[in-house]
């Protein structure tokens, strides 16, 4: 009895009954940690043979499935134990049924005289099909391409699993997936030959198998796909005429599985890495919403920071006004330093009021807006301070795309403490220029002079520790909301003011968020 190493083909020959492990006692020793010292039995008639697990610690799989009880073997079958793969070769087929019914090529001899239809076949293959990385569409183009010189009525294409087992790739048939005949697939498997079938229902191997009953096989050849040495899968035509394929047909067809073998292979390898990349991706995002949620962390943080900040300057200038009262001993209070105590007083209300709607902000329920009508929208709310500061805003739009989705009460607030925190700060009668613009993956807002995108850094990027304006209260309010939404916020590196700024707001709805209406704001 002869085993044959499916990767490497080598062969053992073996008498029965045959015992094999990893330990000297075995009949097959196998040296495989995997392999247990008394893994499994071979045992036989001149009828049947059959395999028996030894109760191993990895067991021992037949065509892809662990056996629980002795099982009987069958010409064709994959035998795995440990890491090692064997296959069970069919005994020789008779010389006369080969002549009339089979005839098989080898593929140390094949040297095909291509006429000019073959060559033209040949250099379509070679130059169209390498772009193909998807692995169906592969498939597909390889049948086009056949069916131009073959006229096939069916095709298959299948490759091996890791398990050994034979699964379809593409199919030419339009009942979906084509019933390979047991026979074809074990002949052409055994020795890794391209086999011809000129007519099914003459030889009496096949013509009482269901599949080439059904589908009226008349005429087939089948050609293994080798890839760095080893099979990994096979392609298969046919006919339901007879005499449909000679000789150089199957010269010609050994030569395609040749050259589209690899081809496979890679579309193969490719749609894995697809999927790794989706996965990794899937990953990343988990891993950018957890930092985002850090990130929100340490803007309350910040945001304490900011209210002592904000809280500080009022509480010192009424500190001093109340100082110079008491030194001058006066019974009235000047007018002038009274309207500073009302301003400084009321300065403080707004901003704790502020504090208290900035813990109560909801996460956001997002729509698609139109972003640059909300911008215009929030300028003219300020027109009141505008006028009273004399400032000119020049609103620009430099893109076709100015939707995104948002909610529109919270986005419209962030803006509104942008604003309000620019307006503090900027000299009076400037211009204030606000652009819309695209950006990566997202639309950027920006206010004030143009500035290379590589000198905008987050609020709590290192460089801003020693800048007080950094701590602006409405700032890491408006920088907040942008994060929830998984935008931000960006400051300029190189000024001396809040200005110039820029809003980042991402365009991508994720799972979690909901698009109401999708009308614009």
């Amino acid at each position: 009895m002869i085993l044959r190493d499916a990767a490497t083909g080598k062969e053992y020959s073996i008498s029965l009954p045959c015992l094999i492990g990893r330990g000297r006692e075995a009949d097959l020793v196998l040296d495989d940690p995997a392999v247990s010292h008394r893994h499994a039995l071979l045992e036989g008639t001149d009828e049947q043979v059959w395999i028996k697990d030894l109760e191993s610690t990895n067991g021992v799989w037949v065509n892809g499935s662990r056996i629980s009880a002795r099982t009987f073997l069958h010409p064709g079958d994959f035998i795995q134990l440990g890491q090692l793969k064997f296959l069970l070769p069919a005994p020789a087929v008779a010389s006369a049924e080969q002549t009339v019914v089979l005839h098989v090529l080898e593929r140390a001899r094949v040297t095909p005289e291509l006429d000019r239809r073959r060559l033209e076949l040949i250099y379509d293959i070679t130059t169209e099909l390498p772009g193909s990385r998807d692995v169906m569409q592969l498939g597909e183009k390889i049948f086009v391409r056949c069916r131009e010189y073959f006229q096939q009525d069916h095709g298959t294409i299948a490759l091996f699993e890791e398990d050994g087992r034979l699964k379809p790739l593409c199919c030419d048939y339009q009942d979906g997936a084509l019933p390979l005949s047991r026979s074809i697939v074990k002949r052409v498997l055994q020795n890794g030959e391209s086999l011809l079938l000129e007519d099914a229902l003459s030889s009496d191997s096949f013509k009482k198998e269901e599949s080439i009953i059904n589908l009226r096989i008349r005429s087939a050849m089948c050609a293994p796909l080798i890839y760095h040495n080893q099979i990994s899968g096979l392609i298969y035509l046919d006919r339901n005429i007879p005499g449909a394929y000679s000789q150089s047909d199957l010269e010609l067809f050994q030569s395609i599985a040749a050259i589209i073998a690899p081809l496979i292979e890679n579309a193969r390898l490719w749609s894995e890495l697809q999927e790794k990349y989706a996965d990794t991706m899937d990953k990343l995002r988990s891993t950018e919403t957890r930092l985002i949620d850090t990130e929100r962390v340490a803007a309350y943080v910040r945001l304490a920071q900011a209210m002592a900040h904000e809280v500080r300057n009022p509480l010192a200038a009424l500190g001093g006004l109340i100082r110079r009262i008491a030194r001058t001993n006066q019974e009235g209070v000047e007018q002038q330093k009274m309207q500073t105590m009302v301003k400084s007083v009321e300065r403080i209300e707004a901003v704790l009021q502020e504090v208290d709607g900035f813990a109560r902000l909801s996460l956001p329920e997002k729509q698609l807006v139109r972003m640059d009508l909300l911008v215009q929208e929030v300028l003219e709310n300020c027109q009141e301070e505008l006028r009273r500061k004399q400032v000119s805003p020049q609103l620009a739009v430099a893109t076709a795309n100015v939707m995104a989705p948002v909610d529109r009460q919270l986005m419209k607030k962030a803006l509104a403490a942008v604003c309000r925190e620019i307006l503090f700060g900027i000299g009076q009668g400037s211009e204030l220029p606000v652009r819309l613009q695209d950006g990566e993956g997202a639309l950027e807002i920006r206010f004030g002079p143009v500035q290379d995108a590589g000198s905008f850094r987050d609020p709590f990027a290192p460089v801003f520790r020693d800048k007080p304006w950094c701590n602006s209260l409405f700032l890491n309010i408006a920088h907040k909301i942008l994060l929830d939404h998984g935008g931000k916020l960006l400051l300029n590196t190189e000024g001396h003011g809040v200005l110039p700024l820029m809003l980042l707001i991402s365009r991508s709805i994720t799972v979690e968020s909901e698009m109401q209406g999708g009308g614009a704001g």
